[in-house]
């Protein structure tokens, strides 16, 4: 008879040891995350060589954070004159994550025992658009052969995110995935180079301040090429694509549930209990949501950077400054901002699973009544506190991509390129390059300025 209580009692045990080891599960690695983050500080004060070293060794190791790494590597690649590894890298990240099933929020979060980190990582829309178009400024660093390409990756990438955006019936779809100026500006100076292909720039150029009103070149952009010149006779032009400030990171942060994703979350755990039949043969009921006031998410973070723009010089006088095309800062915002119910609504489903989870035990001890509660109370607050957001991201984006245009007489010239700060002052010191002009065509130069020292990819 006690032989058969401890059998009775064998599986009740079980279930407590689960419990108690998934409580006690590490729910990141705090070392892994800090390794990173010293990487990218190094990045940003210039120590090139200490961030790829750093990054290297984490993108090639199996791991959670792995793919952010290398997305990171890539940049710092390309910013050190690495520019085929740079393009190489992205490419492959490119193709990984076309490759990635499609998201299953049950899939993904009621199956997982900790939080989101422990999910496959999956990179948010606007970074699946800036894989596109870095890629197309590692080409203009380089041969230039598929910068157009590349473009129009992007460009169709951001499109079909505003489509996916508009079926889900997020509001204001149109304007939270509305087109990169990059994308059409890019094909509108490439149609612009061939010499033949105006109306298709001047069209390009239109797109861009339709997406950019704010940009101000876009109004000549558009009378060139309608008039149909590329340049002067005797004339070359110098673009400067500049990669300027820290761009978007994710920290966590303390969201309200709200009744979008409460009802997002509502339908997922009916869909995914109405998948089975109870034993007499009729569809379970779904399982009721816990009051759940507040979770942790993700939310975008702008670094604090001191550098505003890239001033241009060549014999001695200012030709200008760079100036704000594609601001990737507020396209995270507006993207990550767009999907936040869904991001709340997977924290909510996997927060019902463990709760769920956590009466089954107390059900399978048999405990009911006062210790049941404080039993349930206990495990499933110690389980949900262990939880964190997952802040996983490509965290050497920079905060605008900023161009400037030059005519300039063909021949060699020296330009020094120099930071500036939010009043129009230097704050770094300059870069001299000399650069040769070639009547009537394009020459291209990518500098990447995160703070005050500037680097010249090509």
């Amino acid at each position: 008879m006690a032989r058969d209580c401890r059998c009775q009692l064998r599986p009740r045990r079980w279930l407590v040891l689960i419990v108690i080891a998934i409580v006690g599960l590490p729910t990141g690695c705090a070392r892994s995350v800090k390794t990173i983050e010293h990487a990218r500080a190094a990045y940003t004060a210039g120590d090139l060589q200490t961030a790829d070293q750093t990054l290297t060794a984490f993108a090639e190791k199996r791991s959670r954070s792995s793919d952010t790494a290398a997305l990171d590597l890539a940049i710092v690649e390309l910013t050190s004159g690495d520019i085929d590894s740079a393009e190489a890298r992205l490419r492959k990240m490119r193709d990984k994550f076309d490759q990635l099933p499609k998201l299953s929020i049950v899939g993904e979060a009621a199956s997982v025992v900790t939080d989101d980190r422990a999910r496959m990582y999956r990179p948010a829309g606007y970074e699946e658009v800036m894989v596109r178009a870095m890629l197309s400024v590692c080409s203009l660093a380089g041969d230039a052969i598929d910068a157009e390409s590349y473009s129009l990756q992007a460009a169709k990438k951001q499109s079909e995110l505003q489509q996916a955006a508009a079926d889900r019936g997020i509001p204001s779809a149109d304007q939270l995935y509305q087109p990169i100026a990059l994308a059409p500006y890019l094909r509108g100076v490439l149609r612009e180079a061939t010499h033949h292909d105006f109306d298709d720039a001047e069209n390009a150029y239109r797109l861009v301040s339709a997406a950019a009103p704010h940009f101000a070149p876009a109004a000549e952009d558009i009378a060139r090429a309608s008039g149909g010149a590329h340049s002067s006779a005797g004339h070359g032009v110098l673009y400067v694509i500049a990669c300027v400030g820290r761009g978007p990171v994710l920290r966590e942060t303390v969201a309200q549930t709200t009744s979008t994703a409460l009802s997002i979350a509502s339908a997922v755990l009916n869909a995914e209990t109405n998948e089975t039949d109870g034993p007499d043969g009729k569809r379970v009921n779904g399982p009721v949501l816990p009051n759940i006031a507040s979770v942790k998410v993700p939310e975008v973070h702008i670094p604090p950077s001191p550098i505003a723009a890239i001033g241009i010089r060549t014999g001695g006088q200012l030709l200008g400054a760079t100036q704000t095309l594609t601001d990737v800062g507020d396209l995270a915002i507006r993207q990550v901002e767009a999907e936040m119910p869904w991001t709340i609504a997977r924290a909510v489903v996997r927060r019902t699973t463990k709760e769920a989870t956590v009466a089954k035990v107390g059900d399978s001890l048999g405990l009911d009544g006062t210790a049941g509660t404080l039993f349930h109370f206990a495990a499933a607050s110690a389980w949900a506190g262990s939880e964190k957001a997952d802040t996983r991201c490509w965290g050497l984006l920079p905060r605008e991509i900023q161009v400037f245009r030059a005519e300039l007489p063909a021949g060699d010239h020296e330009v020094a390129m120099q930071s500036l700060g939010y009043t129009g002052q230097a704050i770094g010191p300059p870069v001299q390059l000399s650069v040769p002009i070639v009547d009537g065509r394009n020459t291209y130069r990518v500098v990447i300025a995160p703070a005050e020292t500037i680097f010249v990819a090509r």
